[in-house]
């Protein structure tokens, strides 16, 4: 299914000359390649060193129906699962898992470039993402695709430390 899923991904994008609205990050042999290449975009557009930008991550609060505009700035990122914790959708931030759930979906997420300088501090957890839900490398990959900062609700980033709490780009091992 997933394979099904990439290619028609890749063949709705290559119809037009306009990039989707949002993107699914499994979607992608080399997501890396793709968030490096939105990075070097953005650099470029506005003239900077690709190493002056960092990531910010705006979890939407939209449901994607209602995303009908790519962001001016960045990529939407859909298709990603949390494990570990759940997600609270009116106040953006992470919140204990359902009892017996082992995944939740999170809405779709706005991978914003940002200069280093300009990027908001707050509490949050800086949550890595791997491809699978077994956290180990493959032919040649890392298991971390990046870390993608959620705010940490009621309680400290510690906590989700402590539970080993994950995005995950697929379910399947």
């Amino acid at each position: 299914q997933d394979l099904h899923q990439r290619v028609d991904q890749l063949s709705r994008w290559a119809e037009t000359t306009t990039p989707p609205v949002s993107f699914w990050l499994s979607g992608f042999s080399r997501p890396n390649g793709f968030l490096t290449a939105v990075l070097q975009t953005t650099a470029r557009q506005n003239e900077i060193s690709m190493d002056t930008l960092s990531w910010e991550f705006i979890v939407s609060t939209l449901d994607d129906i209602s995303l009908v505009d790519p962001p001016k700035v960045g990529v939407y990122v859909r298709g990603l699962y949390l494990e570990g914790a759940g997600w609270d959708v009116s106040n953006s931030c992470l919140v204990e898992a359902e009892p017996m759930q082992m995944f939740c979906p999170i809405p779709t997420i706005h991978f914003r470039p940002v200069e280093n300088h300009k990027k908001k501090s707050r509490s949050v957890y800086l949550c890595p993402c791997y491809y699978y839900p077994v956290r180990a490398g493959r032919a040649g990959r890392e298991a971390s695709v990046v870390s993608i900062e959620l705010k940490s609700g009621a309680v400290t980033p510690d906590h989700w430390i402590r539970r080993g709490t994950a995005l995950l780009m697929s379910l399947e091992n």
